[in-house]
């Protein structure tokens, strides 16, 4: 499977990525059909600091089996609360985008993992030694150093991809990512 079948979607999905991938004071949330209808749109709030997206559990029914695509303003991967939510809602689906790139996730054959599993399984990767140092050779290698424009918010990004790598790999879901780009869905492969 090509980066472009992975990522390719509906353009009404793709509009709207283009429309919130560059934001920089609100984190928005749609989700879609397949077919591209547009169901729900939720924007974020601060709350304690913290840039959050709640949907409401009322919206549970509707939501289970489509696609959730959302932004983040830091332009990392997922974090532990969107793959929560994915679980949640049994999303066919759940997509970020950033400043430079688009990542998906969606479940294995078998269905995403509760979402107690998914939290076991980020914190093995946030605990395992080798991830950590494999992040810190990465932060401290002077050609990255030379060649990052924010060494800080490269480092996030990276470290977030490659956790949410491991994560799917453990837990058997299917993690793709790509940098935003000139082919025909957006994005080439990263």
């Amino acid at each position: 499977m090509t980066a472009l079948q992975i990522f390719d979607r509906h353009p009404g999905i793709a509009r709207f990525e283009e429309e919130i991938r560059c934001l920089t004071d609100r984190e928005v949330v749609g989700i879609f059909t397949s077919q591209g209808e547009l169901l729900h749109r939720y924007v974020g709030y601060y709350y304690n600091g913290i840039l959050r997206v709640e949907i409401p559990d009322a919206d549970r029914l509707i939501s289970q089996g489509q696609i959730l695509t959302h932004n983040h303003l830091s332009d990392t991967s997922f974090s532990l609360h969107d793959l929560e939510t994915a679980a949640k809602f049994n999303l066919a689906e759940i997509r970020v985008v950033g400043e430079t790139g688009v990542c998906s996730m969606m479940p294995s054959r078998d269905g995403w993992p509760e979402p107690g599993a998914i939290v076991e399984q980020c914190g093995k990767v946030n605990a395992d030694p080798e991830f950590r140092s494999r992040i810190y050779r990465i932060q401290y290698n002077p050609e990255f150093r030379v060649r990052a424009k924010d060494v800080y918010k490269n480092t996030m990004r990276i470290r977030s991809h490659l956790h949410c790598q491991q994560v799917a790999e453990a837990l058997g879901l299917i993690y793709k990512g790509a940098r935003w780009g000139d082919c025909a869905s957006g994005v080439r492969s990263s």
